[in-house]
């Protein structure tokens, strides 16, 4: 239940357990993984320990539940990125801003990807994107550029690599974002304009 004025307003199941992952996913961007604890969720969602426990079993479950979650959040947003992308430069800006968001620290994605306890969840289903990623990234690059499949395949290997360590420096050092990232796109543009030739 939720106080409202004097009012407790009872949630569906459904938006009780969408609350207590909100919650914690809160609680673990400002406290961390350490600091996180069934305790002081159930203090910051208003509701006892007990009612957490009727949703998930252990602590671990409900980490592993927010992972999936918050994975199946991060795999929509590529999906409609990519779908609105016009051009392969559109694809390549899109690809670099999820590095950048991924790698900066502090992120949900980086806090829970980074439990060896949860990187199971979604193990098999990172597995499965990555491929069809791969099959997708050489497949446009293909389409763009003529090239073999082996060499668009080492192409994508090249880009990624550059994307992730331009994402990893800034997460370091910082800087203008903006700059970082249109630098990062145009040094993968003027690589594959290179590697054609």
């Amino acid at each position: 239940m939720i106080m409202s004025g004097n009012k407790r307003t009872r949630l569906s199941p459904e938006s009780r357990r969408n609350q207590l992952l909100d919650t914690a996913r809160d609680l673990l961007l400002k406290k961390g993984f350490s600091g996180f604890t069934m305790d002081t969720l159930a203090f910051e969602a208003g509701v006892s320990n007990p009612l957490i426990y009727k949703y998930f079993d252990t602590r671990l479950e409900l980490l592993q539940g927010l992972w999936a979650r918050e994975y199946e959040s991060y795999a929509l947003s590529v999906r409609e990125e990519l779908s609105v992308a016009e051009n392969f430069e559109d694809v390549v800006r899109v690809f670099v801003n999820l590095n950048f968001k991924q790698f900066t620290l502090g992120g949900i994605a980086h806090i829970l990807g980074a439990q060896p306890e949860l990187q199971d969840v979604n193990k098999e289903r990172q597995k499965d994107d990555l491929r069809k990623t791969g099959q997708f990234l050489v497949a446009t690059v293909k389409e763009m550029y003529p090239l073999t499949p082996s060499q668009a395949g080492h192409v994508i290997a090249l880009a990624s690599g550059a994307s992730i360590e331009a994402a990893r420096h800034y997460a370091r050092y910082g800087g203008s974002r903006k700059k970082v990232v249109e630098d990062t796109v145009s040094f993968i543009l003027n690589g594959v304009e290179a590697f054609k030739t």
